[in-house]
């Protein structure tokens, strides 16, 4: 990023000018660039900005202001240039980032230059300098302190030029500036230093008379405009001129043409893609610069940066006449030193060997001198760092330097870099197209795209597959396509000749520490999605500092990519899918096979003591065991405190990964109880998510592993797990089986923890479907079981399902003591959800009562205790309570607005009940307020959910609404609501055998 006050005000990132506000945003930009490095306070700033007559609100504009600036800052890739330091603000900027102290720099260095003789030096400082002006200084912005200061800039301007002119005429360059110094003159009559220097260069190329007309010329503008003699400089200029002391210059002598050369290797014939990245280089090469530009072209093994930069190079070649130079720094064999490539280059140029300097910094002196005053590109490919690449850049601008490698070589001051990632599938299956033939792959383009995405978008890769594909033109895309698909030969089929996914990945992998590469080893053999820098703690048994440098090399060496930032702002990192396997495939053949074993067993151990530190803090949305645990491993107190900080972030963040680790070590065959117990303590926080394909896998895994052992009890549990797991999908029928295979189990094997367990969740499954007697005695059975064992939290479950059973029979006393009941048992085991969920319940008995308003009091009281506890679905259910409970208060504000908020939230997570219920009440609310069409499609839509997921009692209640709601078929509506009433033996079947459907509307409305 840079920040240019030498023309119009503005910041410039990589992709140009970035936006920073208005022209106060522009003044408080340049009243800090003025001073870069200082604490500029807010009542300076107002002083400067509004030239000491601010508004009243200056202050609050200012932080204003700021913000502005800043986003501007974040847009161009530096969001923190802009500090905030008491008592005001600083500017964090390099004077290279600014053109304002670039220009102050290359002044400076010019004046020295001068002083020491080096006029040539001067020269290239003072052009330099003046390449930065882009217009006059501060434009744009109208402040008394950036008018005095542009002044001050346009005197240093014009000193630059004279000093240029000064120091170019000491080379002998008189007939090339002499125009310049005229357009000089006429736009400055009154500049003596300027007009003596015309004066130098006219004579220097024979023109003395019109030098004595410019001193004439000169001497008259002065009397006229400031009745003054000219100074005693010019005039003694005047008197050598007239005397003839000062003789023309001679001519420079000819140069011998030296060769130009062509070093580049042939293009890519079928280059595909890279558009936007092309167009950068194009566009920085295209341009003049005040300095060498130099672009990095970074990215992993395969990206095709060798091919970007070749293919760059040839379409910039007629912007650099004077050669093309290209070196491969990695070198076939080994990595090449600055001395050689220098020798290679300076051959190039025509230096004979036997005058080749015998030291790298004697040869890239003669490689700068070579180079100086000429339009030549270099590409340096495949450098491995820094200290490769300063020996061989030119010194002055107009040449263009192209680098590629693995590393960003931050080190390399002022590099524009190029991050180069992989193809996309239709940009991968063009490149295919292009290699093996357009309509081979029209023909078969599904299979085309199957081949790119297995290649994973890497170039190399892709060529390799075409090439294996040009040698067998009787294959058909699918039986490459089938072969890639298997994981295990994958990298076997992108192995053609030279084009190889192995040997790019070994150059790196041979560069390998033995820590480096262990830990490459195993995070791969892990295979996660994605992953924190923590997961090799345990796996290579480290201190976490030395964790994260070791992940971040892999960073460094493009073995690893960094996948993005989570939600508590760690750093995710994940492999591409082939580094992946290439890192398991040299962790199997390199390793030890104990090794392998005993890095995933450190790590599931230390997932199950972080997984039960973060889920004991979350709310207890599961019903199922939830032992406390030795994971048999010394877990970092640093990782059991990012933890605690934020243990929904942290669970959040990490589940897919701990779900992976499960899955994994039972592949590796390394899985045992840690299994069962991390899959029981995750059920939890994936209830409260609705995230129910990690449930699933890490219930599956540990299903099989406990029929692996033959562990019933284990079985059991993993059971029960599952029916909660399709309880919470609404998935009743297999819900209900699995809770039923869990009590076999537990029966068998006499773990009545278990069973009660199993219990509750049968009980809980048969109310919702209305076979109530039964679901009462399952509920009964679980009271009984759960208070033997100790398990309070399936005792307050199953009164909760009792209370909701005389809830729905008209039993609203017995009702009311059994919520209560459950509320307290909630209440002293600390379950703020549970304790939500049992208010919510008690206020439907007194809406079912009548009592609206203690209704709603205590669904108010429901959302406040479920929003405490994070419960965000339970939160949802509360409010829609709250919200029925209000359509029959007087006041019925918010009830709508309310509802649409649940069916948003219910459908946002999935929740097929959820999304049914708020449906349903929607609908009941626009039956209530005069709007019956609208009213019946509402409760057709929650009929329609209700019967998908076979709940007969909502129907019941459903086409109860529906009768009043749509008077047409009103009777068959009835008729089917009475009838299912009466199977589920609710007490709605009395209350409707008594009520006609004219009356019940009125009921309806009166209760309203």
């Amino acid at each position: 990023m840079r920040v240019l006050v030498l023309g119009p005000v503005e910041v410039r990132g990589d992709d140009g000018p970035v936006s920073t506000g208005g022209p106060k945003p522009r003044a408080l930009l340049a009243a800090l660039a003025v001073q870069p490095r200082q604490v500029v306070s807010v009542s300076r700033l107002v002083d400067l900005i509004w030239d000491e007559a601010p508004p009243q609100s200056a202050t609050a504009l200012v932080h204003t202001y700021v913000s502005a600036v800043r986003r501007g800052f974040a847009a161009a890739g530096e969001p923190g240039a802009l500090v905030t330091r008491a008592p005001g603000y600083l500017l964090d900027l390099a004077d290279a980032d600014t053109d304002l102290g670039a220009f102050e720099g290359h002044l400076a260095a010019a004046r020295r230059a001068e002083r020491a003789g080096d006029d040539a030096g001067a020269v290239r400082a003072y052009e330099a300098a003046l390449a930065l002006w882009r217009g006059p200084a501060f434009g744009g912005v109208d402040a008394g302190f950036a008018r005095v200061r542009a002044d001050g800039l346009a005197e240093e301007r014009l000193a630059a030029e004279e000093g240029r002119a000064r120091a170019g005429l000491a080379l002998g360059r008189a007939r090339e500036l002499t125009e310049p110094l005229r357009r000089l003159v006429a736009a400055h009559p009154l500049r003596e230093e300027a007009r003596g220097l015309l004066m130098r260069a006219l004579v220097g190329i024979g023109r003395q008379v019109d030098a004595l007309a410019v001193y004439r010329e000169g001497r008259k503008h002065l009397l006229d405009e400031l009745g003054i003699e000219p100074g005693e400089a010019l005039r003694d200029l005047h008197a050598r001129v007239l005397a003839g002391e000062l003789a023309p210059q001679a001519a420079p002598a000819p140069v011998a043409a030296a060769p130009v050369p062509r070093t580049l290797p042939p293009d890519v014939p079928d280059f595909t893609g890279r558009a936007a990245v092309l167009g950068r280089l194009l566009e920085v090469g295209g341009r003049r610069h005040d300095r060498t530009p130099i672009v990095v072209v970074s990215g992993a093994g395969g990206a095709g940066k060798s091919a970007l930069a070749v293919h760059a190079a040839h379409r910039l070649r007629a912007e650099y006449p004077d050669g093309q130079l290209w070196a491969d720094l990695r070198g076939a064999e080994r990595e090449l030193g600055a001395f050689e490539v220098l020798g290679r280059f300076l051959t190039a140029f025509g230096v004979s060997g036997s005058d080749l300097p015998g030291t790298e910094a004697s040869r890239a002196e003669l490689f700068r001198s070579a180079v100086a005053g000429r339009r030549v590109l270099l590409v340096l490919d495949n450098a491995r760092g820094e200290h490769q690449v300063r020996p061989l850049l030119p010194g002055e601008p107009g040449c263009l330097v192209l680098v590629t490698s693995r590393s960003r070589l931050t080190g390399l001051a002022g590099a524009v870099p190029v991050e180069l990632g992989f193809f996309d599938t239709g940009v991968a299956t063009e490149m295919l197209a292009k290699v093996v033939g357009e309509h081979r792959v029209a023909a078969q383009r599904a299979q085309a795209e199957r081949i790119a995405d297995l290649c994973g978008g890497v170039p190399l890769a892709i060529r390799a597959a075409a090439a294996r594909l040009l040698a067998r033109p009787h294959w058909p895309l699918r039986s490459l396509a089938d072969r890639l698909a298997d994981e295990r030969r994958r990298l076997d089929e992108l192995a053609v000749g030279d084009l190889a996914i192995r040997s790019s990945l070994g150059v790196v992998y041979d560069e390998l520490t033995a820590r480096q590469r262990r830990a490459f080893h195993l995070l791969a053999v892990l295979d996660l999605p994605d992953f924190g820098w923590w997961a090799a703690v345990p796996l290579l048994d480290l201190p976490p500092a030395d964790a994260e440098d070791v992940v971040e090399q892999l960073v460094d060496l493009r073995l690893l990519d960094v996948a993005g930032v989570d939600a508590l702002g760690r750093v995710r990192y994940r492999f591409h899918d082939l580094v992946q396997l290439f890192g398991a495939e040299r962790a199997l053949a390199d390793e030890p096979p104990e090794v392998v074993p005993e890095a995933v067993r450190r790590t599931l151990g230390t997932w199950l003591a972080l997984v039960e530190a973060g889920s004991r803090q979350l709310p207890r949305v599961t019903l199922g065991l939830r032992p406390r645990l030795a994971p048999g491993v010394e877990v970092d107190p640093v990782l059991l405190a990012e933890v605690a900080e934020d243990p929904t972030g942290w669970l959040g963040s990490e589940t897919a990964a701990v779900v992976r680790t499960v899955e994994r070590a039972h592949e590796l065959g390394v899985d045992g109880l840690g299994t069962l117990l991390i899959a029981s303590l995750l059920s939890s926080p994936f209830a409260a998510r609705n995230e129910f394909d990690g449930w699933q896998r890490t219930h599956d895994v540990a299903l099989s592993a406990a029929r692996r052992r033959g562990d019933r009890r284990a079985e059991a549990v993993v059971l029960a797990g599952l029916g909660q797991l399709h309880y919470e999908k609404d998935d009743f029928t297999a819900a209900l089986d699995h809770f039923r295979q869990a009590r076999a189990h537990a029966e068998a094997v006499g773990d009545e923890a278990v069973l009660a367990v199993a219990a509750v969740g049968i009980g809980t499954v048969r109310r919702d479907l209305a076979d109530f007697a039964a679901a009462a005695d399952d509920l009964r059975a679980a009271v009984e079981l759960g208070e033997r064992v100790g398990d309070r939290s399936v005792v307050a479950a199953a009164y909760y399902g009792l209370g909701a059973i005389s809830r729905d029979h008209g039993d609203l006393a017995q009702a009311v003591e059994r919520f209560d009941a459950c509320a307290r048992l909630y209440r002293e085991l600390d379950d703020r959800r549970g304790e939500g969920l049992a208010l919510r319940g008690l206020s439907l008995c007194h809406r079912a009562a009548g009592d609206a308003a203690r209704a709603v009091e205590l669904s108010e009281r429901a959302v406040q205790v479920l929003g405490e506890a994070g419960d965000v679905l339970g939160t949802t259910y509360a409010r829609q309570s709250w919200a029925k409970a209000k359509l029959r208060t007087a006041d019925p504000t918010g009830a709508a607005a309310a509802l649409a908020d649940c069916l948003r939230e219910s459908t946002d997570i999935g929740d097929r009940f959820g999304i049914a219920l708020a449906t349903r009440t929607l609908g009941e609310h626009e039956l209530a307020w005069g709007d019956p069409a609208a009213a019946a499609a509402l409760l057709r839509a929650a009929l329609d959910r209700w019967a998908e997921l076979d709940l007969p009692l909502w129907q019941a209640r459903t086409l109860r609404d529906l009768a009043a709601a749509d008077p047409a078929a009103a009777d068959e509506h009835w008729a089917r609501a009475i009838e299912l009433f009466t199977a589920c033996q609710a007490r709605e079947a009395d209350e409707l055998a008594a009520t006609t459907p004219a009356g019940w509307l009125r009921a309806v409305r009166a209760h309203l």
